[in-house]
């Protein structure tokens, strides 16, 4: 099995290695992105990417929309730009 590296915070939680603006930063040219995507570019699994965009819709900051079986595509919104 491989080591995981991650670091801890003192309460025993890992500490984050990616920040939201670290996501909205890959929507500067205005383009949709997967979480396949903004996970590659990252360096994350995708699971993770997920929950980062996930985080960034509930708040408004950026868009999601189903565009097939499974796939979303996600956006920033206007106000991010």
């Amino acid at each position: 099995m491989a080591e995981d590296n991650r670091k801890r915070s003192d309460d025993g939680t890992y500490s984050e290695t990616v920040a939201p603006e670290d996501v909205l930063a890959l929507f500067t040219d205005a383009e949709p992105r997967t979480a396949t995507e903004v996970a590659d570019e990252l360096g994350i699994v995708r699971r993770t990417a997920l929950n980062k965009l996930n985080e960034l819709a509930e708040e408004g900051r950026i868009h999601k929309k189903k565009v097939g079986g499974r796939a979303v595509v996600w956006w920033v919104s206007g106000d991010e730009k």
